[in-house]
């Protein structure tokens, strides 16, 4: 089999550090880069450059040799304004398309995002790949533009494919459903006996770590998928009552529905345990949400997502079992002290 080198750009992250391994563990050799210094967790066989894509570097020697890139690179909603999600998103991959050589490259893969539908205008059900997107918060909006870049690219010959997760859990990840781990594994540290949730329950969706690098490399490999996008989802839909009851079960609390949507301890009550714990030995990887279980309080009226097109190409996903992919989780979070 002739060498495979793969450029995975955002390597510091929770999905492209992943990425990397999974790449080096395909036989691929391996450049990745990222805008921080080099990850202390990199394989030591894995080249690095510290590069900002949006900026004035020269990215040709990037593409040295590389025959797929995995574009990850990216800021998020968490930490960015306007401005610098133009940047960083928009402009840092118009900048890296430009500078792909002309037919060596032979799979661009990019990570978008589900946000790119939109909340607010109701879209046929379940959403398609093919609808006409309508983002309605800043981020979406850039991974729109963003994609509209890519497009560009594949129209000019760039053998291109477009991911669209929705919210990725587990091992290693810091935000989202790893948020509302932490917030129980605070109120099971304080004795509490129950874990209230709103009663009224939102529908949430979920893809493991492990299913969404699968899928990166399945698509990286299978010929049908150049120049498609394809959403990735489990297709499982669990409300928030029922990721509630496997969190809460793990901690052996008990789910309380209340009326109150802000029932529970409050926020100066949590950051008091959440530092006790620290001064235990806890380590502070996990983001502490001002609003509890922010993650499962979000509504979205396009919330499910069709995923035949990936389907279709032969994929399927390992991580259908909730409860299990969701417990192994909490016993690495425990294992490596991101809670107690």
């Amino acid at each position: 089999m002739a060498t495979r080198s793969a450029l995975v750009t955002g390597a510091t992250g929770f999905i492209g550090g992943r990425l990397v391994s999974s790449l080096g563990n395909q036989g691929f050799s391996v450049r990745a880069c990222g805008r921080r210094p080099r990850p202390h967790d990199l394989p030591q066989d894995v080249e690095y450059e510290a590069v900002d894509l949006a900026g004035g570097d020269d990215l040709a020697p990037l593409y040295d040799g590389v025959t797929h890139v995995f574009h990850l690179a990216g800021a998020s909603s968490s930490n960015a304004d306007e401005a610098e999600m133009e940047r960083a998103n928009v402009q840092a991959t118009r900048n890296l398309v430009r500078a792909a050589p002309p037919g060596q490259v032979e799979r661009f893969v990019h990570m978008s995002s589900t946000s790119i539908y939109g909340e607010e205008e109701q879209l046929p059900l379940p959403v398609r790949e093919d609808v006409g997107p309508h983002p309605s918060r800043t981020y979406g909006k850039a991974k729109w533009r963003t994609e509209q870049v890519v497009q560009e690219a594949t129209r000019a010959g760039l053998p291109t494919v477009v991911l669209r997760p929705v919210s990725v859990y587990g091992p290693g990840n810091v935000k989202l459903l790893a948020s509302a781990i932490l917030d129980v594994a605070i109120e099971a540290f304080a004795k509490l006996r129950t874990v209230p949730v709103p009663a009224k329950p939102i529908e949430q969706r979920l893809v493991h770590i492990d299913d969404l690098l699968a899928v990166t490399l399945h698509v990286a490999e299978a010929d049908e998928a150049v120049g498609k996008a394809f959403n990735v989802v489990d297709g499982l839909y669990p409300s928030s009552h029922d990721i509630a009851r496997i969190l809460a079960g793990h901690f052996d609390l008990e789910v309380e529905l209340a009326d109150d949507p802000e029932a529970g301890p409050s926020h100066e009550e949590r950051q008091r345990w959440h530092g006790e714990m620290v001064e235990q030995g806890m380590k502070q990887d996990i983001f502490l949400t001002k609003e509890r279980f922010r993650f499962m309080r979000k509504t979205n009226r396009n919330n499910r997502v069709s995923i035949d097109a990936l389907l279709a190409t032969g994929f399927h996903f390992e991580h259908t079992d909730l409860e299990a992919s969701i417990g192994s989780t909490i016993t690495w979070y425990r294992d490596h002290r991101w809670i107690l």
